[in-house]
């Protein structure tokens, strides 16, 4: 038996289908028995849930032979560890595997961990059947593309990169291993909201993103119609209407975004994607049109920067026109835009700063409904790429237990990275801008502050946003604090940042 374990990522409320362990685990052959152990569940203890499935299997025909975990870098890391560690301690002749983006983009500390067996790097599925094989002494280990391990002289062993397969070659996502209806959460989108991804990597080259250190620059792409297929098995069967799509790059081209919206009409759903403003520019007024009919609610985009010339240097082969024409399109159809920047260029952190909060000023005049989500510059690994001059692996940790420390955690997550060009000033001005212009056009996604004190900030930013005083709005945070029905989560994810759940909603 194999135990799958979906390390805690974010609080229970904000829990969503563990779709890497599900599909790792759909990959297997039908004889091996599997299940899946998911820390975000509420009261869910992994390393006794763990401990409990390994001694009721102890002796009999089917024991617990491999503990596989998903690692992504941040809060579940720091989960990852502590339970591996554990798990590791009290039953040290059962090997445990790590697969996931962390591993991926930094196998070295992984490797050096003494409760760290084997770690799959890239994409898992075949990956995962082969290492089973090897286990069973039917293979040598470093014919195993993407494993990688520890030599007997304490060396690491990386194995060669996989060919990776597309959603359409991988078996159908299996829903019947885990208690689906207990993934669904109100959002602003709906009552029931799940999460999908239909796409694997993406083909563009920004410098900062640590997507193409995992796939490179590709991306393979599920047909519409058998994303829509699934997503309506889930809305008949478990009453799900809405969903957030986690791929990098939803769209292709126009031809594939209409056969998407086509696909998806009949379905009745409401729908968040991550899209490109250049590959969005270029649809026509129908296509748009055809989207909107289809559920297309909200679009997020990274535009990143107000600079023509930070954008070039970031690779993202965007321009802040086009941006803009963007926020111009979405308010024409009713869609919300949600874009996102990256502050703390290293080259001129201050300028680029003023710089990107004037350009972000003026996307919120062209659309007053567009969602602004806020990152610090974080040097990801990229193929042996720079950023700034900036070596992504310098000074970072060799020992894992290191990266669980808050200013690592902080690093990852690019909440505040400590990097020596952005000081504690520079990032002031930048959460001072986002509380006066969230204070005066509040987020969709805002359900935690009550109505009172969202109409009291509405009003006492006004004047600060019209005058371009972004300074030390102290007023502000206390009407927030005074007014919220739960402390800001940043552990929640996507269409469930600052959203509502359960207990809010009620």
């Amino acid at each position: 038996m194999i135990v799958f374990v979906n390390p805690r990522a974010t609080r229970p409320r904000n829990r969503r289908f563990p779709l890497s362990v599900m599909m790792v685990g759909a990959a297997l052959p039908p004889e091996i028995d599997w299940e899946i152990v998911d820390g975000n569940l509420p009261g869910m203890d992994v390393a006794t849930s763990v401990d409990a499935m390994i001694e009721a299997k102890a002796g009999g025909p089917d024991p617990v032979e491999l503990i596989a975990m998903t690692v992504m870098p941040g809060p579940q890391l720091v989960s990852a560890v502590a339970d591996a560690k554990a798990i590791k301690l009290r039953h040290p002749h059962i090997p445990i595997v790590w697969g996931g983006n962390f591993g991926s983009l930094y196998p070295a500390p992984v490797l050096n961990a003494p409760f760290v067996d084997w770690l799959i790097q890239g994409q898992g599925e075949q990956s995962f059947v082969e290492l089973l094989e090897m286990l069973a002494g039917k293979r040598d280990p470093k014919s195993v593309a993407g494993l990688c391990f520890r030599e007997a002289d304490g060396s690491h062993w990386i194995g060669p990169e996989r060919r990776w397969l597309g959603p359409d070659d991988l078996p159908e996502p299996p829903y019947h291993k885990i208690p689906v209806g207990q993934y669904l959460h109100p959002t602003f989108l709906g009552r029931r909201s799940g999460v999908y991804q239909a796409s694997i990597g993406c083909p563009f080259a920004c410098s900062f993103c640590g997507v193409i250190s995992v796939f490179g620059r590709r991306e393979k792409v599920q047909s519409p119609a058998r994303t829509a297929q699934h997503l309506g098995w889930l809305a008949r069967e478990h009453g799900m209407d809405s969903v957030h799509f986690y791929d990098n790059n939803f769209f292709l081209n126009e031809t594939q975004a209409r056969e998407v919206a086509d696909a998806f009409q009949p379905l009745g759903l409401k729908w968040w994607c991550e899209a490109r403003v250049d590959i969005l520019g270029k649809f026509s007024n129908d296509t748009w049109q055809r989207l909107k009919a289809a559920g297309l609610t909200m679009v997020f985009c990274g535009a990143e920067s107000g600079s023509d010339a930070v954008l070039a240097r970031m690779q993202k082969g965007i321009t802040t026109e086009q941006i803009a024409t963007i926020a111009a399109r979405t308010r024409d159809h009713g869609i919300i835009p949600e874009f996102s920047f990256v502050f703390g260029d290293p080259d001129d952190p201050e300028g680029e700063i003023a710089n990107t909060l004037g350009f972000i000023r003026r996307l919120k005049t062209i659309n007053p409904a567009m969602e602004l989500i806020t990152y610090f510059y974080t040097p990801t690994p990229q193929r042996g790429a720079t950023y700034g001059g900036v070596d992504p692996l310098t000074g970072t940790p060799e020992r894992l237990e290191d990266w669980t420390s808050p200013e690592w955690v902080a690093w990852m997550t690019h909440e505040d990275p400590q990097v020596p060009w952005l000081d504690r000033r520079l990032k002031a001005r930048v959460e001072d801008f986002e509380l006066v212009l969230k204070s005066r056009f509040p987020s969709v996604h805002d359900k935690r502050v009550r109505p009172w004190g969202k109409a009291v900030a509405r009003w006492l930013a006004r004047g600060r946003w019209e005058r371009g005083d972004y300074a030390n709005p102290k007023l502000l945070r206390q009407v927030r604090r005074a007014a919220m029905r739960a402390p800001d989560d940043r552990q929640a994810y996507g269409h469930l940042r600052a959203g509502a759940d359960t207990e809010l909603a009620a």
